[in-house]
């Protein structure tokens, strides 16, 4: 006999179906149908209904590399409490069946956070509930056989649920840290919650960049029910030196149609490195065939727009282009700074270096299959400190290098350095390039360093 505690659903029927076999086929419509280039350790994903919310969610539960042990963080909206909420439960129902709690883990973020362990909380609430099911049918732990899954061989996975009241992210970031070599983690979180489409985008766009640049020290609970959960892993990531990888971003006026007072929805991945280098491992060709097409336009005099680019070449960004032919420069213009989303900037660049570089004449049709492309995807700039010129020459290699003083402004991509092995040489030249005599110094002067992630192609006739 079962004398197993249980939490039923409360939000089946309503935010998704209570047939099985109804909210399968559902989950299954939802699948991208894309290749997945990577898998993660932690995903924030929205808590919605599916007919809203499913898209994002997926997208994030495909991305998950599923370990035993599953932690779901996310917002309590119904009961207020201090710091972290556990159940008491054994097991939560879902129309699938019944997914474990995995108890130890429990008592241990109870002795190690002072957890808040009761049902209470979780008895109305759905920003866990709804999860559930991907879970299960990502790791084929339901009633549905799905013969896909079955090869994945993870057949009986535990979950954590944990409940955020009045806490801090630095405590989400350290329960992340704690475990996790020994689970994969869940977010739990909306965006912002009933704005005019226009004021919703502007808004989770700013959410956005945060996540995707750690600049959380602003971030507001009225940006995301989870903010708190975001944050935290958000906190984790950037500790480490990894990045937070958009999947997908709409809201709920892009499925209704009614746009009067929208539900933002996005899903995030965490990647163990930089996006540029995610960039540049998983869509390099991608992105040398949209700049051949915004070049091929310009012969035309049209701009170019990119339809449907991935996710994460949406998230703002910041590049050169640069077009050679024999060898020889043929033309280069960039951005410094990321005011656009990263595809926009590209494009827009390879456009600019072909027909706008000020140094050449524009690029003709003839010369297009000699051109070579390379594209210089930019880190976000960081400011040096310096004492004096020498310590700032022990402090340029090998970084792009940005100087700017009393208006005016030089730039070096890191790959400069193949020209200009020697610092004080290299120093020179940029200071004659930003428009300053090559012994200048100022105590005004602010330099910043970025490092670049670099893609190139061959001649475009080599390759047809």
């Amino acid at each position: 006999m079962d004398n197993s505690t249980k939490k039923s659903p409360n939000v089946s029927g309503l935010f998704y179906p209570s047939d099985s076999n109804q909210l399968a086929e559902l989950i299954k419509k939802f699948a991208s149908g894309k290749e997945i280039l990577y898998k993660s350790n932690a995903v924030i994903v929205p808590h919605a209904g599916y007919q809203f919310s499913g898209h994002a969610m997926n997208f994030g539960f495909e991305h998950l590399k599923f370990k035993e042990n599953v932690f779901i963080i996310a917002p309590s909206h119904h009961y207020d409490f201090q710091g972290f909420a556990l159940p008491e439960y054994d097991k939560f129902e879902t129309p699938f069946g019944s997914l474990e709690v995995n108890k130890q883990f429990v008592q241990e973020v109870q002795d190690s956070f002072g957890a808040y362990v009761n049902n209470t909380p979780f008895e109305e609430e759905h920003s866990i509930e709804v999860q559930l099911p991907f879970i299960q049918y990502y790791t084929n732990n339901t009633k549905i056989i799905n013969a896909a899954n079955l090869l994945k061989g993870l057949h009986k996975v535990k979950i954590i649920p944990v409940l955020v009241g009045r806490s801090t992210f630095e405590d989400v970031a350290a329960l992340i840290e704690k475990f996790w070599k020994r689970a994969c983690f869940v977010i739990s979180s909306d965006l912002s919650h009933y704005h005019p489409d226009n004021v919703a985008k502007q808004t989770d766009n700013y959410t956005a960049w945060m996540i995707e640049t750690g600049h959380i020290e602003k971030f507001v609970p009225e940006q995301a029910c989870g903010s708190i959960g975001v944050c935290g892993l958000t906190s984790f990531a950037h500790k480490h030196g990894f990045d937070m990888i958009r999947l997908e971003m709409y809201n709920s006026g892009d499925i209704s149609g009614d746009n009067t007072k929208v539900v933002g929805y996005g899903s995030w991945m965490l990647y163990e490195g930089r996006k540029t280098e995610f960039i540049s491992k998983f869509y390099s060709d991608y992105l040398i065939d949209e700049c051949k097409k915004s070049i091929i336009m310009g012969f035309e005099g049209q701009k170019y727009q990119p339809e449907y680019p991935p996710a994460v070449l949406q998230q703002y960004g910041a590049s050169f282009v640069t077009l050679e032919i024999t060898g020889h420069l043929r033309g280069c213009i960039g951005s410094i700074y990321s005011d656009k989303p990263l595809i926009n900037d590209i494009v827009a660049n390879a456009q600019s270096a072909a027909f706008f570089d000020p140094r050449f004449e524009p690029l003709r049709p003839e010369e297009y299959n000699d051109t070579t492309i390379s594209i210089s995807i930019l880190s976000e700039p960081e400011k040096i400190v310096f004492k004096d010129e020498q310590d700032l020459l022990s402090k340029i290699y090998p970084y792009g290098i940005i100087l700017m003083d009393k208006g005016k402004r030089g730039v070096y991509l890191p790959v400069v350095w193949e020209q200009l092995p020697d610092k004080r040489l290299f120093w020179t030249s940029l200071k004659e390039k930003a428009g300053f005599y090559k012994d200048y110094f100022s105590k005004t002067m602010e330099v910043y360093k970025f490092t670049t992630e670099y893609i190139t192609t061959a001649p475009a006739y080599e390759e047809e």
